[in-house]
């Protein structure tokens, strides 16, 4: 469970480079700053979005990845990763917590968000709620990249977390000005690489809010997580 959550975490548009008047590639912690402000900006501007993800998990000793595809949904800060394959799962995220519905299973897990850990800082990221600087010690992952690469910026948490480091793709946002998160590569302390990226979004199209309310089906158990 916490693997999957730790997966979690926006379009393969146009991609965007930090250039001076020259037209010459910047990499400055100025260049730094200005990325994660028009990704605040981005997020601030974002009422509702959708999109479809596919999510790759690289486990320590295990030679071939596991692969999920599904839609992901974000609404005044809640969100909804709907499972498509290669089964079907949903979870329910929230300011408090989150809902893990199996229904092979008949199983809901609940959980709050939050812990020593700080496993929610990555949902935060995707829900835009994140300030990047405040958590996270910011740098380039590549500091002099082949021309027209993506920018990839690395986030390296201030306090344990579970994670090494976050890696991700900031690109221009379709409809409104600013950027948003293409991909997120989770680096675990276990070894575990998690990869997700998210393609075809959809930005303040007036997604309904019962999307976002789960009703436990009848004859479903419904379990708290410790």
């Amino acid at each position: 469970m916490k693997s999957m959550l730790s997966l979690v975490f926006i379009l393969s548009l146009f991609t965007i480079y930090p250039i001076n008047a020259q037209g010459q590639d910047v990499r400055s912690d100025e260049s730094i700053k200005e990325i994660v402000a028009q990704i605040h900006a981005g997020y601030n501007k974002i009422n509702d979005l959708k999109s479809n993800f596919v999510q790759t998990v690289e486990i320590m000793d295990f030679n071939t990845p596991y692969v999920s595809k599904g839609q992901f949904f974000i609404k005044k800060g809640k969100m909804l990763w709907d499972y498509q394959e290669p089964s079907k799962q949903q979870i329910f995220v929230d300011g408090g917590g989150y809902l893990f519905y199996v229904p092979d299973h008949k199983q809901v897990i609940r959980s709050k968000v939050g812990g020593q850990a700080d496993s929610h800082l990555p949902l935060n990221l995707l829900s835009g709620r994140e300030q990047l600087d405040k958590d996270f010690i910011i740098s380039y992952e590549i500091e002099n990249p082949v021309p027209g690469a993506p920018t990839l910026l690395r986030l390296v948490p201030k306090k344990r977390m579970g994670l090494i480091k976050i890696v991700i793709t900031p690109v221009k946002a379709p409809n409104i000005e600013g950027l948003i998160i293409d991909k997120v590569v989770l680096h675990e302390e276990n070894g575990n690489i998690s990869t997700s990226s998210f393609k075809e979004i959809e930005i303040n199209q007036g997604l309904d809010d019962a999307l976002f309310v789960f009703k436990i089906p009848k004859g479903v158990e419904v379990l708290n997580a410790p």
